[in-house]
Protein backbone atom coordinates (compact mmCIF):
# COMPACT_ATOMS: atom_id res chain seq x y z
CA UNK A 1 0.00 0.00 0.00
CA UNK A 2 2.77 2.39 0.95
CA UNK A 3 4.76 1.87 -2.32
CA UNK A 4 1.65 2.64 -4.38
CA UNK A 5 1.20 5.95 -2.57
CA UNK A 6 4.86 6.82 -3.18
CA UNK A 7 4.47 6.09 -6.88
CA UNK A 8 1.46 8.37 -7.14
CA UNK A 9 3.28 11.16 -5.31
CA UNK A 10 6.25 10.82 -7.67
CA UNK A 11 3.97 10.92 -10.73
CA UNK A 12 2.26 14.09 -9.47
CA UNK A 13 5.61 15.76 -8.87
CA UNK A 14 6.88 14.85 -12.36
CA UNK A 15 3.67 16.12 -13.95
CA UNK A 16 4.00 19.36 -12.00
CA UNK A 17 7.58 19.81 -13.18
CA UNK A 18 6.53 19.27 -16.79
CA UNK A 19 3.76 21.86 -16.52
CA UNK A 20 6.09 24.39 -14.85
CA UNK A 21 8.74 23.83 -17.55
CA UNK A 22 6.15 24.26 -20.32
CA UNK A 23 4.94 27.53 -18.80
CA UNK A 24 8.50 28.87 -18.52
CA UNK A 25 9.23 27.81 -22.16
CA UNK A 26 6.16 29.54 -23.61
CA UNK A 27 6.80 32.64 -21.52
CA UNK A 28 10.37 32.96 -22.78
CA UNK A 29 9.27 32.48 -26.42
CA UNK A 30 6.63 35.12 -26.02
CA UNK A 31 9.20 37.52 -24.57
CA UNK A 32 11.64 36.95 -27.44
CA UNK A 33 8.87 37.34 -29.95
CA UNK A 34 7.86 40.68 -28.46
CA UNK A 35 11.49 41.87 -28.58
CA UNK A 36 11.75 40.86 -32.26
CA UNK A 37 8.52 42.64 -33.10
CA UNK A 38 9.81 45.80 -31.46
CA UNK A 39 12.92 45.67 -33.61
CA UNK A 40 11.11 45.35 -36.97
CA UNK A 41 10.99 48.51 -39.08
CA UNK A 42 7.36 49.56 -39.14
CA UNK A 43 6.77 52.99 -40.65
CA UNK A 44 3.57 54.97 -40.76
CA UNK A 45 5.28 57.52 -43.05
CA UNK A 46 7.77 57.18 -45.87
CA UNK A 47 11.20 56.38 -44.35
CA UNK A 48 14.32 58.12 -45.59
CA UNK A 49 18.00 57.38 -45.45
CA UNK A 50 18.37 60.05 -42.71
CA UNK A 51 16.98 57.64 -40.11
CA UNK A 52 19.59 55.05 -40.98
CA UNK A 53 22.42 57.56 -40.69
CA UNK A 54 21.04 58.88 -37.39
CA UNK A 55 20.69 55.35 -36.02
CA UNK A 56 24.27 54.54 -36.96
CA UNK A 57 25.47 57.81 -35.50
CA UNK A 58 23.69 57.41 -32.10
CA UNK A 59 23.37 53.69 -31.28
CA UNK A 60 21.83 52.72 -27.94
CA UNK A 61 22.24 49.43 -26.13
CA UNK A 62 19.45 47.72 -24.20
CA UNK A 63 19.84 45.37 -21.30
CA UNK A 64 19.56 42.29 -23.48
CA UNK A 65 22.36 43.34 -25.81
CA UNK A 66 20.11 44.37 -28.75
CA UNK A 67 20.00 47.86 -30.29
CA UNK A 68 16.89 49.85 -29.60
CA UNK A 69 14.91 51.24 -32.52
CA UNK A 70 13.51 54.23 -30.60
CA UNK A 71 14.89 57.11 -32.69
CA UNK A 72 13.48 60.61 -32.68
CA UNK A 73 12.71 61.23 -36.35
CA UNK A 74 12.28 64.96 -35.82
CA UNK A 75 15.89 65.32 -34.63
CA UNK A 76 17.31 63.49 -37.60
CA UNK A 77 19.25 65.86 -39.83
CA UNK A 78 20.68 65.22 -43.28
CA UNK A 79 24.39 65.67 -43.75
CA UNK A 80 24.69 68.22 -46.57
CA UNK A 81 28.30 67.23 -47.27
CA UNK A 82 27.20 63.86 -48.58
CA UNK A 83 26.53 63.20 -52.24
CA UNK A 84 23.05 63.96 -53.58
CA UNK A 85 23.07 60.53 -55.19
CA UNK A 86 21.81 59.08 -51.88
CA UNK A 87 18.35 57.62 -52.40
CA UNK A 88 15.65 59.18 -50.24
CA UNK A 89 11.92 58.67 -49.72
CA UNK A 90 12.01 55.00 -50.59
CA UNK A 91 9.22 52.58 -49.68
CA UNK A 92 9.83 49.16 -48.19
CA UNK A 93 8.19 46.61 -50.43
CA UNK A 94 6.96 43.37 -48.92
CA UNK A 95 7.55 40.02 -50.50
CA UNK A 96 6.83 36.49 -49.41
CA UNK A 97 10.39 35.55 -50.23
CA UNK A 98 12.43 37.76 -47.90
CA UNK A 99 15.74 37.17 -49.68
CA UNK A 100 14.38 38.43 -53.02
CA UNK A 101 12.58 41.49 -51.72
CA UNK A 102 13.90 45.00 -52.39
CA UNK A 103 13.77 48.14 -50.27
CA UNK A 104 13.40 50.27 -53.43
CA UNK A 105 10.06 50.81 -55.07
CA UNK A 106 10.30 50.16 -58.79
CA UNK A 107 8.10 53.18 -59.50
CA UNK A 108 10.48 55.52 -57.68
CA UNK A 109 13.77 54.13 -59.04
CA UNK A 110 13.62 56.46 -62.05
CA UNK A 111 13.31 59.51 -59.78
CA UNK A 112 16.67 58.95 -58.07
CA UNK A 113 19.10 61.69 -59.07
CA UNK A 114 22.81 61.06 -59.36
CA UNK A 115 25.60 63.59 -59.04
CA UNK A 116 29.21 63.39 -57.99
CA UNK A 117 30.35 64.92 -54.69
CA UNK A 118 32.48 68.10 -54.73
CA UNK A 119 35.70 66.08 -54.50
CA UNK A 120 34.97 64.05 -57.59
CA UNK A 121 38.45 64.51 -58.99
CA UNK A 122 39.87 62.55 -56.02
CA UNK A 123 37.67 59.54 -56.62
CA UNK A 124 39.35 56.55 -58.19
CA UNK A 125 37.12 55.08 -60.85
CA UNK A 126 37.31 51.73 -62.55
CA UNK A 127 37.14 52.25 -66.27
CA UNK A 128 37.76 50.40 -69.50
CA UNK A 129 40.13 51.96 -72.01
CA UNK A 130 38.53 52.47 -75.42
CA UNK A 131 40.89 53.02 -78.30
CA UNK A 132 39.55 54.61 -81.44
CA UNK A 133 42.05 54.93 -84.27
CA UNK A 134 41.01 57.83 -86.47
CA UNK A 135 42.26 58.01 -90.06
CA UNK A 136 44.92 60.60 -90.76
CA UNK A 137 43.20 62.89 -93.27
CA UNK A 138 44.84 65.57 -95.35
CA UNK A 139 42.89 68.30 -97.12
CA UNK A 140 44.34 70.06 -100.12
CA UNK A 141 43.31 71.76 -103.35
CA UNK A 142 44.68 71.70 -106.87
CA UNK A 143 44.47 74.36 -109.56
CA UNK A 144 45.95 74.80 -113.04
CA UNK A 145 47.20 78.30 -113.85
CA UNK A 146 46.90 78.98 -117.59
CA UNK A 147 49.10 82.07 -117.56
CA UNK A 148 52.12 80.42 -115.95
CA UNK A 149 51.35 76.83 -117.11
CA UNK A 150 51.66 75.59 -113.53
CA UNK A 151 49.89 73.08 -111.32
CA UNK A 152 49.60 74.43 -107.79
CA UNK A 153 48.77 72.21 -104.82
CA UNK A 154 47.71 74.10 -101.68
CA UNK A 155 47.53 72.19 -98.38
CA UNK A 156 44.80 73.23 -95.94
CA UNK A 157 44.65 70.72 -93.06
CA UNK A 158 46.32 67.62 -91.69
CA UNK A 159 44.78 65.98 -88.62
CA UNK A 160 44.99 62.83 -86.47
CA UNK A 161 48.72 62.24 -86.72
CA UNK A 162 49.83 59.14 -84.79
CA UNK A 163 50.18 60.16 -81.14
CA UNK A 164 52.71 57.45 -80.29
CA UNK A 165 55.37 59.25 -82.37
CA UNK A 166 56.67 62.67 -81.38
CA UNK A 167 57.56 64.38 -84.64
CA UNK A 168 60.02 67.23 -84.76
CA UNK A 169 59.75 67.74 -88.50
CA UNK A 170 57.18 66.94 -91.19
CA UNK A 171 58.03 66.71 -94.90
CA UNK A 172 55.49 66.66 -97.74
CA UNK A 173 56.77 65.41 -101.09
CA UNK A 174 54.88 65.32 -104.40
CA UNK A 175 56.02 63.60 -107.59
CA UNK A 176 54.73 64.34 -111.09
CA UNK A 177 54.34 61.32 -113.37
CA UNK A 178 55.63 60.56 -115.98
CA UNK A 179 57.94 63.57 -115.85
CA UNK A 180 59.60 62.45 -112.64
CA UNK A 181 59.68 65.98 -111.18
CA UNK A 182 59.74 66.06 -107.37
CA UNK A 183 58.87 68.99 -105.13
CA UNK A 184 58.72 69.11 -101.33
CA UNK A 185 58.52 71.35 -98.29
CA UNK A 186 59.16 70.77 -94.58
CA UNK A 187 57.57 72.01 -91.35
CA UNK A 188 59.37 72.09 -88.01
CA UNK A 189 58.05 72.11 -84.43
CA UNK A 190 55.01 69.92 -85.04
CA UNK A 191 52.30 70.18 -82.35
CA UNK A 192 50.06 67.15 -81.99
CA UNK A 193 46.25 67.35 -81.95
CA UNK A 194 46.37 70.57 -83.95
CA UNK A 195 45.78 71.38 -87.60
CA UNK A 196 49.21 71.38 -89.22
CA UNK A 197 48.17 73.65 -92.09
CA UNK A 198 45.72 75.78 -90.11
CA UNK A 199 47.18 79.06 -91.37
CA UNK A 200 47.33 79.88 -95.07
CA UNK A 201 50.96 80.19 -95.98
CA UNK A 202 52.87 80.21 -99.24
CA UNK A 203 55.23 77.66 -97.71
CA UNK A 204 52.45 75.04 -97.78
CA UNK A 205 52.26 75.07 -101.60
CA UNK A 206 53.85 72.73 -104.14
CA UNK A 207 54.18 74.02 -107.71
CA UNK A 208 54.96 72.11 -110.92
CA UNK A 209 55.93 74.43 -113.77
CA UNK A 210 56.15 74.20 -117.57
CA UNK A 211 53.08 71.96 -118.02
CA UNK A 212 51.23 72.63 -121.24
CA UNK A 213 47.47 72.45 -121.35
CA UNK A 214 47.51 69.81 -124.10
CA UNK A 215 49.54 67.41 -121.97
CA UNK A 216 47.89 67.94 -118.60
CA UNK A 217 45.54 64.93 -119.04
CA UNK A 218 48.54 62.60 -119.28
CA UNK A 219 49.86 63.63 -115.87
CA UNK A 220 49.42 61.99 -112.47
CA UNK A 221 50.58 63.02 -109.01
CA UNK A 222 51.80 60.91 -106.07
CA UNK A 223 52.33 62.34 -102.58
CA UNK A 224 54.39 61.06 -99.67
CA UNK A 225 54.36 62.24 -96.04
CA UNK A 226 57.21 61.49 -93.67
CA UNK A 227 58.96 63.09 -90.72
CA UNK A 228 61.70 62.83 -88.10
CA UNK A 229 61.32 62.12 -84.42
CA UNK A 230 63.39 63.44 -81.52
CA UNK A 231 66.14 60.92 -82.34
CA UNK A 232 66.35 62.14 -85.95
CA UNK A 233 64.86 58.87 -87.13
CA UNK A 234 62.76 58.99 -90.31
CA UNK A 235 59.11 58.00 -89.77
CA UNK A 236 56.96 57.08 -92.78
CA UNK A 237 53.46 58.47 -92.12
CA UNK A 238 51.86 57.37 -95.37
CA UNK A 239 51.19 58.34 -98.93
CA UNK A 240 48.49 59.27 -101.39
CA UNK A 241 48.34 57.10 -104.50
CA UNK A 242 48.14 58.23 -108.09
CA UNK A 243 45.75 61.10 -108.74
CA UNK A 244 45.16 61.09 -112.50
CA UNK A 245 44.54 64.53 -113.95
CA UNK A 246 42.24 63.11 -116.65
CA UNK A 247 39.82 62.04 -113.89
CA UNK A 248 39.60 65.53 -112.36
CA UNK A 249 36.68 67.48 -113.76
CA UNK A 250 37.27 71.15 -114.74
CA UNK A 251 40.96 71.11 -113.83
CA UNK A 252 41.91 72.39 -117.26
CA UNK A 253 39.44 75.28 -116.89
CA UNK A 254 41.40 76.86 -114.05
CA UNK A 255 38.95 75.86 -111.30
CA UNK A 256 40.23 75.06 -107.82
CA UNK A 257 39.45 71.41 -107.01
CA UNK A 258 39.26 70.29 -103.36
CA UNK A 259 40.47 66.89 -102.11
CA UNK A 260 40.33 64.98 -98.81
CA UNK A 261 42.52 61.87 -98.75
CA UNK A 262 43.60 59.44 -96.09
CA UNK A 263 47.29 58.84 -95.51
CA UNK A 264 48.05 55.13 -95.70
CA UNK A 265 50.98 52.82 -96.26
CA UNK A 266 50.10 51.38 -99.67
CA UNK A 267 51.15 47.76 -100.04
CA UNK A 268 49.32 45.84 -102.77
CA UNK A 269 48.37 42.26 -101.90
CA UNK A 270 47.78 39.39 -104.36
CA UNK A 271 44.19 39.08 -103.12
CA UNK A 272 41.64 40.27 -105.68
CA UNK A 273 37.88 40.68 -105.55
CA UNK A 274 35.36 41.16 -108.35
CA UNK A 275 32.93 43.93 -107.41
CA UNK A 276 29.76 45.03 -109.18
CA UNK A 277 28.41 48.57 -108.81
CA UNK A 278 24.89 49.09 -110.09
CA UNK A 279 22.26 51.78 -109.75
CA UNK A 280 18.85 50.97 -111.19
CA UNK A 281 16.86 53.48 -109.17
CA UNK A 282 17.89 56.78 -107.66
CA UNK A 283 17.47 55.76 -104.02
CA UNK A 284 19.69 52.67 -103.89
CA UNK A 285 23.20 51.71 -104.94
CA UNK A 286 23.85 47.98 -105.26
CA UNK A 287 27.27 46.68 -104.26
CA UNK A 288 27.87 43.00 -105.04
CA UNK A 289 31.02 41.07 -104.15
CA UNK A 290 31.07 38.28 -106.72
CA UNK A 291 34.44 36.50 -106.55
CA UNK A 292 37.60 36.44 -104.47
CA UNK A 293 40.90 34.95 -105.64
CA UNK A 294 44.55 34.87 -104.64
CA UNK A 295 43.75 34.09 -101.01
CA UNK A 296 46.40 32.21 -99.06
CA UNK A 297 45.14 28.89 -97.68
CA UNK A 298 45.77 28.37 -93.98
CA UNK A 299 46.71 24.68 -93.88
CA UNK A 300 47.61 24.68 -90.18
CA UNK A 301 44.21 25.84 -89.00
CA UNK A 302 41.21 24.35 -90.77
CA UNK A 303 38.79 26.50 -88.77
CA UNK A 304 40.13 29.77 -90.19
CA UNK A 305 37.39 31.93 -91.71
CA UNK A 306 37.02 35.32 -93.33
CA UNK A 307 34.26 37.77 -94.18
CA UNK A 308 33.80 41.19 -95.80
CA UNK A 309 32.33 44.41 -94.51
CA UNK A 310 30.91 46.93 -96.95
CA UNK A 311 30.86 50.48 -95.56
CA UNK A 312 29.08 53.45 -97.10
CA UNK A 313 30.82 56.75 -96.33
CA UNK A 314 30.12 60.40 -96.96
CA UNK A 315 33.52 62.13 -97.29
CA UNK A 316 35.22 59.62 -94.96
CA UNK A 317 32.31 59.64 -92.48
CA UNK A 318 30.65 56.27 -92.03
CA UNK A 319 26.92 56.09 -92.81
CA UNK A 320 26.08 52.37 -92.85
CA UNK A 321 27.83 49.01 -92.59
CA UNK A 322 26.91 45.63 -94.08
CA UNK A 323 28.61 42.27 -93.54
CA UNK A 324 28.79 39.07 -95.56
CA UNK A 325 28.64 35.59 -94.12
CA UNK A 326 31.83 33.80 -93.10
CA UNK A 327 33.84 31.66 -95.53
CA UNK A 328 36.44 29.01 -94.75
CA UNK A 329 39.95 29.57 -96.10
CA UNK A 330 40.21 26.16 -97.77
CA UNK A 331 40.43 27.42 -101.35
CA UNK A 332 42.30 30.21 -103.12
CA UNK A 333 39.19 31.09 -105.14
CA UNK A 334 35.86 31.72 -103.45
CA UNK A 335 32.46 32.40 -105.05
CA UNK A 336 30.49 34.90 -102.93
CA UNK A 337 27.72 36.58 -104.96
CA UNK A 338 26.59 38.63 -101.97
CA UNK A 339 24.95 41.96 -102.74
CA UNK A 340 23.86 44.88 -100.58
CA UNK A 341 21.47 47.72 -101.42
CA UNK A 342 22.84 50.97 -99.99
CA UNK A 343 20.41 53.81 -99.42
CA UNK A 344 21.67 56.95 -101.16
CA UNK A 345 18.44 58.95 -101.03
CA UNK A 346 20.28 62.01 -99.69
CA UNK A 347 22.59 62.12 -102.74
CA UNK A 348 21.75 63.18 -106.27
CA UNK A 349 23.74 63.40 -109.48
CA UNK A 350 25.31 66.69 -108.32
CA UNK A 351 26.81 65.39 -105.06
CA UNK A 352 27.17 61.68 -105.87
CA UNK A 353 30.97 62.08 -105.83
CA UNK A 354 30.82 62.58 -102.04
CA UNK A 355 30.07 58.86 -101.66
CA UNK A 356 32.80 56.32 -100.91
CA UNK A 357 32.43 52.53 -100.81
CA UNK A 358 35.02 50.83 -98.61
CA UNK A 359 35.26 47.02 -98.61
CA UNK A 360 37.26 45.53 -95.73
CA UNK A 361 38.44 41.91 -95.51
CA UNK A 362 38.49 40.37 -92.02
CA UNK A 363 40.25 37.11 -91.12
CA UNK A 364 41.41 35.15 -88.08
CA UNK A 365 44.32 33.49 -89.88
CA UNK A 366 47.76 32.98 -88.32
CA UNK A 367 46.22 31.73 -85.07
CA UNK A 368 44.54 35.06 -84.38
CA UNK A 369 42.11 35.02 -81.46
CA UNK A 370 39.61 37.21 -83.27
CA UNK A 371 38.88 38.49 -86.76
CA UNK A 372 40.83 41.58 -87.71
CA UNK A 373 40.91 43.73 -90.81
CA UNK A 374 43.80 42.59 -93.02
CA UNK A 375 43.05 44.32 -96.34
CA UNK A 376 40.66 46.71 -98.02
CA UNK A 377 39.78 48.56 -101.20
CA UNK A 378 38.06 51.92 -101.74
CA UNK A 379 35.68 52.80 -104.55
CA UNK A 380 35.09 56.54 -104.95
CA UNK A 381 35.95 59.61 -106.95
CA UNK A 382 39.57 60.82 -107.11
CA UNK A 383 38.62 63.59 -104.69
CA UNK A 384 38.57 61.10 -101.79
CA UNK A 385 40.71 58.10 -102.77
CA UNK A 386 43.19 56.78 -105.32
CA UNK A 387 43.89 53.56 -107.17
CA UNK A 388 41.68 51.39 -109.39
CA UNK A 389 38.65 52.34 -107.30
CA UNK A 390 38.57 55.78 -108.90
CA UNK A 391 38.49 54.31 -112.42
CA UNK A 392 35.68 51.94 -111.43
CA UNK A 393 33.70 54.85 -109.99
CA UNK A 394 34.12 57.04 -113.08
CA UNK A 395 33.00 54.28 -115.47
CA UNK A 396 30.13 53.29 -113.17
CA UNK A 397 28.77 56.84 -113.33
CA UNK A 398 28.74 56.61 -117.11
CA UNK A 399 27.26 53.11 -117.52
CA UNK A 400 25.28 52.76 -114.21
CA UNK A 401 26.40 49.12 -113.97
CA UNK A 402 29.96 47.83 -114.06
CA UNK A 403 32.04 44.97 -112.62
CA UNK A 404 35.79 45.26 -112.08
CA UNK A 405 38.59 43.31 -110.39
CA UNK A 406 40.40 45.10 -107.57
CA UNK A 407 43.59 44.18 -105.74
CA UNK A 408 43.34 44.72 -102.01
CA UNK A 409 45.66 46.99 -100.07
CA UNK A 410 47.18 45.68 -96.85
CA UNK A 411 45.65 47.25 -93.76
Amino acid sequence: MIPLILILIMAVLLLSLVVIYALIYFRENKKLSSIYENQRLVYSTQPCINMATEKLKYPSNSSNGHHSSNVDLKKAKFDESRSHSVASNLFITKCSNRRRSSIIDSKQIAQIQFSLPPTAEKIRRRSVAIYQFLPCLVSFSMVYDHESSQIKINFHSLRSLPSMVELQQLTVQAKLIPDGKTERFSIKNIIHNENIFSQDNDEYVIVFSNISLTKIHAKAIIMKFYGKDTNKKTIQLGQIGKIHCNQIHNLEHGSSINFIHELEIIKILPIEILVLLEQNIDHYLTVEIQWMRGLKIDQKNAATTCFFRVILLDRHRSLSTHQTKSYRLNSSTVLLNESFALNILAFNSNNLDRIMIMINLYSNANNATEHRCIARVKLASPYFCSGTGTLHWQQFKQHHSLSMWHKLVKK
